[in-house]
């Protein structure tokens, strides 16, 4: 996937996670949104091509050691990742942590659908990819720009929808007819298992 749709499904996951818990409009919840936007591209980093190795000086050099989609794309990197921001007692704000995370566990996620797949299990050699070839969706195509729309579609529309149910009683009453939509919107979006396992994993 390009850099792009890297960063709005960490937004649209982002998003998701908050309703799911519960979160309240803060502008903590908007930071996490945020970090998870810019970190999502980075895993790319073993890409020489890609939008952040062009755009930062010196990072194409990771890419001369670090095969793509390995160790950068793996469970391994991203518990040691969860080690740092989480369980070393560094005092990170929580919204930079999980923003941090979700952004680059969002990355290898959305990555499972490439006709490729990732090495999720790095160093051991299995590739994780589409058990069915039709549902492979390669970079660039127009499958990508279809979910790139899509996810950028649903991200406005949830935000919306949850800045509106959170709204003073004045306003919600104002457009009284938006909201059983609002309301359908986010309960779309919202996953009690999915907020039960961020808040074991202490995410926001």
């Amino acid at each position: 996937m390009i850099h792009t749709t890297h960063a709005v499904f960490a937004v649209a996951l982002t998003e998701v996670m908050l309703a799911s818990e519960h979160a309240p409009i803060t502008w903590q919840a908007a930071a996490t949104a945020a970090v998870a936007y810019a970190v999502a591209p980075v895993p790319d980093i073993d890409q020489p091509e890609s939008w952040i190795s062009r755009h930062i000086p010196g990072a194409s050099v990771v890419s001369m050691f670090v095969r793509h989609r390995t160790l950068t794309h793996s469970l391994l990197v991203s518990a040691l990742l969860y080690l740092v921001l989480f369980g070393l007692g560094l005092r990170i704000p929580d919204w930079l942590a999980t923003g941090i995370w979700v952004g680059w566990v969002s990355h290898w996620v959305i990555d499972l659908v490439n006709p490729r797949g990732v090495q999720l299990f790095y160093p051991l050699p299995w590739w994780v990819k589409p058990p069915v070839p039709w549902l492979a969706i390669e970079v660039e195509s127009t499958g990508e720009t279809v979910i790139r729309v899509a996810l950028t579609a649903f991200a406005v529309l949830f935000a919306l929808a949850y800045l509106f149910l959170h709204a003073p009683l004045e306003i919600q009453h104002a457009a009284g007819e938006v909201l059983p939509d609002a309301r359908r919107v986010v309960g779309w979006g919202t996953w009690p298992w999915f907020g039960a396992v961020c808040r074991f994993l202490h995410l926001q």
